[in-house]
């Protein structure tokens, strides 16, 4: 049987698309020195033409270079990513995630009053 394509970004993709989401659009080089040399331009390019096979990035010629610009948003990668989350270890349930997080993550006061908050403005329709 033939493995599933993977859709979720990887670590490294993720960087890449943090730089581009950020700039708006890029080339590999520019992505390349936003990492600051921590991969190779062929290694960021092979990730970017990943990116864009996975429906990511999309791509225009401008001259000799190639610019990237996102294709989808963060806050949509955002969610699918904690869709998969819920999915995968929370049996679907957004209160067993949030208590994760409450049991496992050291928050402050304050944190814990934002959060109460956050709550009270969803049972209102403010959120």
């Amino acid at each position: 049987m033939p493995r599933k394509k993977a859709t979720m970004l990887t670590n490294a993709e993720h960087r890449i698309m943090e730089v581009i989401w950020a700039r708006g659009s890029a080339t590999v080089a520019e992505v390349v020195e936003a990492l600051e040399g921590k991969d190779a331009y062929t290694t960021i390019l092979t990730l970017i033409r990943i990116l864009k096979a996975k429906g990511y990035l999309t791509s225009r010629k401008e001259s000799r270079a190639h610019i990237f610009t996102p294709a989808v948003d963060r806050n949509t990668v955002a969610r699918k990513a904690t869709h998969q989350l819920l999915t995968k270890f929370f049996a679907g349930s957004p209160s067993e995630l949030v208590l994760s997080f409450l049991r496992d993550e050291e928050m402050t006061p304050e944190e814990i009053d934002q959060i109460k908050e956050m709550i009270l403005n969803s049972e209102r329709g403010d959120a």
